[in-house]
């Protein structure tokens, strides 16, 4: 068994454990065997078989290359991208159903094609909303969208043309090399920004250049936190606390190896969930709630949970949320 160590991350930087997430599971979908995720101190460590620099940046080359069908698919006048879950609202039935329709094919050529990681990742990503309306009949488009998805929406951006396109463009014709150094930190190119305020990682860490192929992976990362929908409120995303101008991310650290489909049942669990409530109030989780959430995660390995706060930048027109610096809670 070798280790892939992101020597280059974070522990109290959300992206970091997004780009871990990600690229576990594009190593695992590449048929790599042996999929492990462990902490090697504060620094994540991926397991397998016979896994080294070279094989790691083929299996990722190629699984943006071959996500490019679904992320270049657009509809209406505008170009929009068929598969963000944010746009700019439909103004005619007809907008809406020539999306829906063309939305519908993809996920079924996903799903004769048995791409269970693409359609995992589409699912917890989410879809624009168009059951839920305000008393005015006002359409909540936002609403069944993943809250670790956090483009601007100025000028009509959206996350799948304006984030992961550019990705699928740029980031393939790297030399040889350039990918797997991006990935375990020993080169940044930061392709979509390379500017000191960069805003490439979508909020999911504060403004700085990142590299692009780490990019990629935290974004895929969101894949690992299912999304629940809802009629009577927004969508639930896992590895999310609160609403408005209160609200955190929050994710797992552990003493084991991980298989990744573990690491999906962890970040999904209620247990999770109440022990990252920690010390928020009116969250309505009792104290032997919170003991017995406590045992359950300490058997499978849980040694304490990363909280971060989620701040808000800008006007109110257009806000950028964006990740902050995590809070340890140990358990």
């Amino acid at each position: 068994m070798n280790a892939f160590v992101m020597a280059g991350a974070d522990q109290s930087v959300l992206f970091h454990h997004m780009a871990f997430y990600g690229l576990a599971d594009i190593l695992d979908t590449a048929g790599i065997t042996g999929i492990t995720l462990a902490w090697h101190g504060a620094r994540p460590a991926i397991t397998a078989d016979q896994l080294d620099p070279d094989t790691v940046e083929e299996a990722v080359r190629a699984h943006i290359e071959r996500r490019r069908p679904w992320v270049t698919s657009t509809t209406g006048p505008d170009r929009r991208a068929v598969m963000s879950p944010r746009l700019t609202v439909f103004k005619s039935d007809e907008a809406w159903k020539q999306h829906q329709i063309a939305r519908e094919q993809i996920l079924d050529e996903l799903t004769t094609g048995q791409g269970w990681s693409d359609l995992r990742y589409l699912a917890a990503l989410g879809e624009p909303c168009y059951w839920r309306f305000t008393p005015r009949q006002e359409r909540l488009q936002d609403d069944a969208a993943s809250r670790l998805e956090m483009q601007p929406r100025n000028r009509g951006s959206e996350f799948v043309g304006n984030r992961l396109r550019p990705l699928t463009e740029k980031v393939p014709r790297r030399r040889p090399g350039q990918i797997a150094a991006g990935l375990d930190g020993s080169n940044v190119i930061d392709e979509l920004g390379g500017k000191p305020d960069s805003v490439s990682a979508t909020g999911l860490t504060t403004p700085g250049p990142v590299d692009n192929a780490l990019v990629w992976c935290a974004l895929w990362g969101i894949g690992q936190m299912p999304l629940a929908m809802r009629t009577d409120r927004p969508a639930l995303t896992s590895g999310h606390l609160g609403r408005n101008r209160q609200e955190w991310f929050y994710v797992p650290v552990w003493n084991r190896p991980w298989r990744p489909a573990r690491l999906r049942s962890i970040l999904a669990s209620e247990q999770v969930r109440q022990a990252a409530a920690t010390g928020i109030e009116h969250t309505g989780i009792d104290e032997l709630a919170g003991r017995a959430a406590t045992s359950w995660l300490r058997t499978r390995g849980v040694v304490g949970v990363l909280r971060f706060p989620i701040g808000r930048f800008g006007s109110d027109n257009a806000p950028e949320r964006r990740a902050l610096r995590g809070e340890a809670i140990p358990l």
